[in-house]
């Protein structure tokens, strides 16, 4: 399955410009209704606000996402707290809750490897 998604970073010390990975978000490519979020443990405040954009989108009744979702929701955070990368997109895993899970799995080890 296509998949495309970016790594959201955050800035832990406002003193510094040093920014860690925290989440990940993905979007189905040829599924445009498939979509995942998620975070390692310790940003509630940051998981909160994403699932928030989930909520919207089914309270909407929402059933495919637009093609630039990412792209809409990637400058949406403030370089002050934190960054997203661009949109990547990849085909080796087979859905979006994978590709999440493997890339927290990256995330918590302290290795990413995208696309």
């Amino acid at each position: 399955m296509k998949i495309r998604y970016f790594i959201e970073y955050k800035r832990p010390d406002p003193n510094k410009w040093e920014m860690i990975p925290i989440g990940v978000w993905a979007h189905g490519v040829d599924d445009r209704s498939a979509f995942d979020v998620g975070y390692v443990s310790g940003f509630d405040a940051e998981e909160w606000d994403a699932q928030c954009v989930v909520n919207r989108i089914v309270e909407q009744g929402i059933r495919e996402l637009p093609v630039d979702f990412l792209e809409q929701h990637r400058e949406g955070i403030s370089i002050y707290l934190g960054s997203r990368t661009k949109v990547f997109e990849t085909d080796k895993h087979g859905s979006v809750t994978e590709l999440v899970e493997d890339m927290l799995d990256q995330i918590r080890k302290g290795k990413i490897n995208n696309a």
